[in-house]
């Protein structure tokens, strides 16, 4: 599933979108009756500018709010994201005064239109011509802070990542440098895509694995967010968190024992207190190095003993040789299965 915000229109300013119309309307050759006096040629060319006008500016208007995906209809992640960067609320809002003003300056147009239709004052022709553009110029004015306001929003909602959550997913986290971006090439098919996210410096990095029963899965880190204690997040970023849950079937969490990940075990085991307590889905525990263990032996052994003292479920790899990958993926394809074994029944019951 694409961002469902990629082909949201970013609106031309007010100031803008007049421009281009008035110098339209002023500038487009005028039809010149074949037979008839000069004031069928004034009524036609008053007539053609309200008309050039009010095209370019409904046209514009018009494509705003049909290139904006409908808010009730999101994916709860990009509804959550939406929320998160322009408040979805403030948004259909700042839509429906753009309608509102697409259709009041279409009336406007019929009713001027048909009043220089039926004078045959080429004065009050360009009266009423003038008196026409400036309502229209009005109504624009008076929407203009939505238009600023969409302005502003369209574009970061426009540059979010393409996730499906329609698929299995795994969210990868830890401290950095435990080992999660080796990881993820090492258990993906091909190099992981940087994707766009607003909350973070890096961006996330999606990469893809198809396991036999569960099908394509997309593995998901999210360097500046999930490495480092939540209670640390502002709001923004800790919403931003929120909103993986959606895209989220199993949390991989890594450890890294011999803490040359610069992180002691005490702030590594904080964070992942963090994470569960803000995560509801699965979350596995992988305690990462394993190909050092002979040089940090203690320090593996405290990490077993406080998770199996958690009652925590755990795997040992090495991300870096390779170690417990097979296992590794054995487990996430299971579990994953029967999660959405059971989603499924819990659906259709």
């Amino acid at each position: 599933m694409p961002n469902p915000f990629k082909r949201a229109a970013v609106p031309l300013s007010v100031d803008e979108l007049l421009d281009i119309s008035f110098r339209r309307a002023f500038k487009k050759p005028r039809p010149i009756p074949r037979r008839g006096d000069k004031v069928a040629l004034y009524r036609s060319k008053e007539v053609s500018r309200i008309q050039t006008i009010t095209d370019t500016v409904v046209s514009r208007l018009d494509k705003v709010v049909k290139s904006f995906p409908s808010v009730e209809r999101l994916d709860p992640f990009y509804r959550e994201l939406l929320d998160v960067l322009a408040d979805a609320n403030r948004v259909k809002h700042s839509l429906g005064a753009i309608k509102w003003a697409s259709k009041t300056i279409s009336r406007i147009s019929k009713v001027y239109i048909s009043k220089i239709k039926w004078t045959d004052n080429p004065e009050r022709m360009a009266a009423l011509r003038r008196e026409a553009t400036g309502r229209i110029s009005s109504i624009l004015k008076r929407i203009r802070p939505e238009v600023d306001f969409l302005r502003e929003v369209v574009p970061r909602l426009r540059s979010l990542p393409d996730l499906d959550p329609s698929l299995p997913s795994v969210v990868i986290a830890g401290m950095p440098n435990t080992g999660k971006s080796t990881l993820l090439s090492r258990i993906t098919t091909k190099e992981p895509e940087i994707a766009p996210y607003p909350f973070t410096t890096k961006g996330i990095i999606i990469g893809h694995q198809s396991l036999e029963g569960v099908g394509k899965v997309q593995f998901i880190d999210t360097p500046g967010l999930l490495d480092r204690p939540l209670s640390k997040r502002n709001k923004i970023e800790m919403q931003a968190v929120v909103a993986l849950r959606h895209v989220s079937g199993l949390v991989l969490y890594l450890m890294d024992p011999t803490e040359t990940c610069g992180y002691t075990l005490e702030e590594q085991i904080s964070l992942l207190r963090d994470i569960v307590a803000n995560f509801s889905e699965e979350i596995i525990v992988l305690i990462n190095k394993k190909d050092l263990e002979g040089e940090y032996p203690d320090k593996f052994s405290k990490i077993r003993a406080h998770l199996l003292k958690e009652g925590v479920e755990f795997l040992e790899i090495s991300a870096e040789e390779g170690l417990g990958i097979g296992t590794l993926l054995e487990t996430i394809k299971s579990k994953l299965g029967r999660k959405y074994v059971e989603d499924s029944i819990s659906s259709v019951g």
